[in-house]
């Protein structure tokens, strides 16, 4: 049975580092944050197996380079065994394990040394998935059922993003590259060899609506019928997206028509 932290709506956090300095500033860093409850530390994954069923965790932010077994490896292990739902997030100083640990349904990648606005961000989206989410979020969802990640190359930095981060895509003729627009807000530039296609293999749920840009339909709410302009849903109703009519007819084999 899961520890009663008496934390409410908090999460329980594992750290598992061999590195004791790096163990601590972790843990240090996420007992400031108001959405952290109990925080149990472990210098090797081979202490854990017991307090994990013991405890049953929200999240364990997991070393890659430990003495042993690697936490790539330790990973591969519990998502076989596992029977309650866990996010894992890898950190890391070597950025070159970061596909190694998407591929493994990590929950997101923390670069060491990490800004603490970074590791804020991953403790919010956390929270969204575990308390937020309809229907208890990811209290009824096994280990590896977030959705899957893909590392987007830009001109400043490796973004790491599911579908539900992406709001659209539009081609700029001046820079002579695509941009991707999340649904944060940002717009951030990709390189240059970048292609629509390449694009489009991210997820069903992105369609080309003209030669220049690209929509995720999970935000689309109508289309109007003279205009071919989209209407997403709030709050990004206030968009100016347009479909061309080339490109309307496999919008349309998007849905089911009435």
């Amino acid at each position: 049975m899961k520890e009663n932290t008496n934390d409410g709506r908090k999460l329980t956090v594992f750290i598992v580092d061999d590195e004791p300095a790096a163990l601590k500033q972790l843990a240090d860093d996420l007992k400031t944050l108001p959405e952290v409850g109990k925080v149990h530390t472990y210098t090797s994954s081979s202490d854990v197996s017991l307090s994990m069923l013991e405890i049953q965790p929200d999240v364990i932010f997991l070393d890659i380079e430990m003495p042993g077994k690697s936490g790539l490896d330790f990973l591969d292990i519990i998502q076989r065994g596992l029977s309650f739902p866990v996010r894992v997030v890898f950190y890391s100083a070597f950025s070159h394990y970061m596909l190694d640990a998407l591929r493994r349904s990590a929950f997101d990648f923390l670069l060491k040394p990490y800004k603490m606005d970074e590791l804020r961000g991953i403790v919010q989206r956390l929270c969204h998935e575990c308390f937020e989410r309809p229907c208890g979020g990811c209290r009824l969802t096994g280990l590896a059922s977030p959705k899957p990640k893909v590392a987007v190359q830009t001109v400043r930095e490796l973004l790491l993003l599911t579908v539900d981060d992406v709001l659209f895509m539009r081609y700029d003729k001046a820079t002579r590259a695509w941009h991707i627009t999340l649904t944060d807000g940002s717009s951030h530039r990709l390189h240059q060899c970048t292609k629509a296609e390449d694009l489009l293999g991210f997820h069903d749920l992105l369609t080309r609506i003209s030669s220049c840009c690209i929509v995720n339909v999970s935000y689309l709410a109508a289309v109007e019928n003279a205009t071919l302009r989209l209407r997403m849903v709030p709050p990004f109703d206030d968009l100016e997206l347009y479909a061309s009519r080339r490109y309307f007819s496999r919008l349309r084999e998007k849905f089911e028509l009435l």
